[in-house]
């Protein structure tokens, strides 16, 4: 009897661990499967806003991870932001970041922040964390950085084979999507100036009307060009004219907020698209850019030259049924009278 009952115990103990393995098995491939997710997710992102919405918060969700989140060396990629801070879950950082923090190319794991340096301590809650660096060549463009409630998930001796599979997917992907922008960035940028070119003013001003006949949001729109540019041309040479555009160029951009777009219309002539502008700060702009126009012309010596420009405001000059042209055209129309009256002044403010 009592052997039975060994048996019958073994039988017992032996089918409780054949579940527990079974378990385990299951838990890994649901994992194994989990990764491949978002290993996908991240390859096919193409922007940083879908980078938040899904690979980083997939990880969160399959792994069990209180807080993942991406640097980016903002030094090696430069990408157009709004912010250094993207909803708290990509950062921008400069390079001395990652190599105070990084000293060889490997995950780095820590049950304390006693050895994570402040830039890096970006969740309140954190009691382990598992951080790898992204690497495009011999740079270190970013990083990816778990967080963890629980002290023992990431402290001690921990396999981090996974976290490098998954930094060199991101690093890839992070290196795949800045080269696009870059691409973006060369098609609708002026190559003298650096400034936006007529293309990408074409998508802002569509940009711009649509909302505005959505929420009613204004903005101005500036036709700008230099008097008498022919005159510099044919007094100094070309290449005397392209420095004079370049500089004109260069000291407006130093004056602009983030949000305002200037660019090159063509030759001497520019353009400014300056969102939730009010009419009083239009009065202050002109004056700048008048300003910015003798503070170039007079280090050349050019006392002929001067700046014109028509103004165009949304709404006020323009209606729901107007289209981006129409808007061009009616700032073309009072640059043009200006040009015809005078010269040296802004018509439309």
């Amino acid at each position: 009897m009592n052997k039975l009952n060994n048996i019958i115990r073994e039988n017992a103990e032996l089918k409780e661990e054949m579940n527990r393995l079974v378990e385990l098995v299951k838990r890994n491939q649901v994992k194994h499967e989990g990764f491949r997710t978002v290993e996908f997710s991240f390859l096919l992102a193409e922007s940083l806003r879908e980078m938040i919405d899904k690979p980083l918060h997939y990880i969160e969700d399959i792994f069990d991870v209180d807080r993942a989140v991406m640097f980016i060396n903002a030094d090696v990629m430069d990408f157009d932001r709004e912010s250094n801070n993207l909803d708290h879950r990509i950062y921008f950082m400069p390079s001395g970041v990652f190599k105070a923090f990084f000293l060889e190319r490997r995950p780095y794991t820590g049950d304390s922040k006693l050895n994570l340096i402040s830039e890096f301590d970006v969740y309140e809650d954190m009691d382990s964390y598992l951080i790898a660096p992204l690497f495009h060549g011999d740079n270190i463009i970013g990083s990816i950085n778990l967080y963890s409630r629980e002290k023992d998930k990431y402290g001690g001796e921990i396999s981090t084979d996974f976290m490098k599979d998954l930094s060199a997917v991101a690093s890839v992907s992070l290196q795949k999507m800045y080269n696009t922008e870059l691409i973006f960035r060369q098609t609708r940028t002026d190559f003298m100036t650096g400034t936006y070119n007529k293309l990408a003013m074409a998508e802002f001003l569509e940009k711009l009307m649509a909302e505005y006949r959505r929420y009613g949001t204004g903005f101005y729109f500036v036709l700008l060009d230099i008097d008498n540019f022919k005159q510099i041309n044919d007094t100094c040479g070309h290449l005397t004219g392209d420095n004079v555009i370049r500089e004109i160029a260069d000291e407006i951009k130093a004056g602009l907020r983030t949000s305002d777009v200037l660019g090159r219309f063509g030759g001497d002539e520019f353009f400014l698209i300056l969102p939730n502008h009010a009419s009083s700060d239009m009065f202050t702009l002109v004056e700048r850019l008048q300003d910015i126009g003798k503070k170039v012309f007079n280090a050349y010596g050019f006392d002929f030259a001067s700046l014109s420009g028509g103004v165009v405001a949304v709404p006020g000059d323009i209606n729901t049924d107007d289209t981006p042209e129409d808007v061009v055209r009616i700032a073309d129309g009072r640059l043009y009278y200006s040009k015809k009256n005078g010269k040296g002044f802004f018509t439309g403010v």
